[in-house]
């Protein structure tokens, strides 16, 4: 009997402590089933902002993308009108340059008719006149030419003339004539030298190699060209070697 009313006892306090804890823990899991509700709704409310906000990123970078390639064919369009403008602007100069050489040709002609009109001849006439011109001058030329072939010989030939008169005798040359020596033949004793006819050199004319101021041979012009010489060295006077590139002067 006492066990049962043990048993009993232990029962009714167990169903004590089960309604106790019922009405003591059930508010506080309800509050958690509701924490756990409203955190899953605001999950739900970023996941769908966040949802939101890639969907604005990707638009905007779309809309970014298309803007670098709107911008990048307008600096191709602007560098495209840019030379385009350079080539009409060069062109419209070019024009501009043309137009006053050709206002420049025309002023020319006018003044060149002008002066025509004042000759009174017609343009037959003018072209007989240049004719005449020119064969004046050609025949002009042709004297001069000629005047210089007998003046050249006449001078020879009075140079060949002195020297028979007075073989001992050198024939005169321009004072302070120079020059250097070309090149040395010591097997034939003679030296190019870079004195011609037109310094005034003339044939069997006489001059001296100096070098460093000291007397190292004389030559004599044997044959002439317009720019150079060509002067055997005369016996006795081949005090030295002669060498290339050493002064002439007379």
């Amino acid at each position: 009997m006492l066990l049962r009313i043990c048993l009993i006892l232990t029962i009714l306090a167990g169903a004590g402590v089960i309604a106790v804890s019922h009405f003591k823990v059930r508010p506080h899991v309800q509050e958690i089933i509701d924490q756990r509700e409203k955190n899953a709704k605001d999950r739900d409310t970023e996941k769908g902002l966040k949802t939101k906000a890639l969907a604005e990123l990707k638009a905007t970078k779309s809309d970014l993308e298309q803007t670098k390639k709107t911008l990048a064919e307008t600096e191709t369009s602007l560098a495209s009108a840019k030379s385009q403008l350079d080539a009409e602007t060069k062109r419209a100069n070019g024009l501009k340059q043309d137009l006053a050489k050709t206002r420049e040709e025309y002023n020319e002609s006018q003044q060149k008719l002008a002066r025509w009109d004042g000759l009174g001849l017609d343009p037959i006439q003018v072209k007989e006149v240049i004719a005449s011109e020119k064969n004046l001058r050609a025949a002009n030329q042709a004297l001069d030419e000629e005047k210089k072939f007998f003046a050249k010989k006449y001078k020879d030939t009075k140079a060949e003339l002195d020297q028979l008169r007075n073989p001992d005798e050198d024939p005169p040359m321009p004072a302070g004539l120079k020059g250097r020596v070309l090149i040395v033949d010591p097997k034939w004793s003679f030296v190019v030298i870079d004195v011609g006819e037109k310094h005034g050199a003339v044939k069997n004319g006489v001059l001296m190699i100096s070098r460093k101021t000291k007397l190292v041979a004389k030559v004599r012009i044997m044959s002439l060209q317009p720019d150079k010489s060509i002067a055997n060295i005369l016996p006795g006077w081949n005090l030295a070697e002669v060498m290339e590139g050493d002064q002439v002067l007379y």
